[in-house]
């Protein structure tokens, strides 16, 4: 595939080329991986990472307020650490919810927990979140970004908002089963 400069490769975001946004794919993919991987990502979630920085550069090249002050590999990078991270600090939102949501479940209160055992509950919780089913997952971060039923409900190509909460009640109780049958669970908690 044609190496493209910084130029062509905001000039081919801009006009939603298929070879520049190609490009990117293949080349900035294993950048983004790295990231995400060395942070408790999955390869799913890299991918989204990518999507995610293709579309904000998108809207700031529309918008012309992208300021290039580096390489446009370097800026892309920053970019999708940035992403990443913001990402890791909504999961770790999440997690106090369901652990919460657990712990008030068996009685038993959350004290402060050093950083450690925060982030062992959050690997607890990743492991479980990744075992259920797809349409789970994506129902629940949907649900955990504060998306309306009714935009849950279209997304998800559901009929009702009764049927996406009946959907996110069952998913997250598979969800809070998976983590308490977890032989980890009581000791971090």
């Amino acid at each position: 595939m044609k190496p493209f400069n910084d130029l062509e490769i905001i000039q081919g975001i801009r006009e939603r080329d298929n070879d520049v946004l190609e490009y990117l794919y293949n080349e900035y993919f294993g950048l983004v991986y790295d990231v995400v991987s060395q942070n408790n990502g999955s390869e799913d979630d890299a991918r989204d990472v990518l999507q995610e920085a293709i579309v904000l550069i998108y809207r700031k090249i529309k918008n012309e307020s992208l300021e290039l002050n580096s390489s446009f590999k370097t800026y892309f990078y920053s970019v999708a650490r940035n992403i990443w991270a913001h990402e890791l600090r909504h999961r770790n939102t999440e997690i106090h919810h369901i652990m919460k949501y657990t712990s008030e479940d068996t009685g038993v209160t959350e004290s402060h927990d050093p950083d450690h055992e925060q982030q062992q509950r959050y690997r607890l919780y990743q492991e479980h979140f990744r075992k259920l089913g797809k349409e789970c997952r994506r129902v629940l971060r949907m649900f955990l970004n504060n998306c309306s039923l009714e935009h849950i409900a279209r997304q998800m190509g559901y009929k009702s908002r009764k049927f996406v909460k009946k959907k996110k009640y069952k998913c997250k109780e598979q969800l809070v089963r998976s983590i308490k049958s977890d032989n980890r669970f009581n000791r971090l908690l």
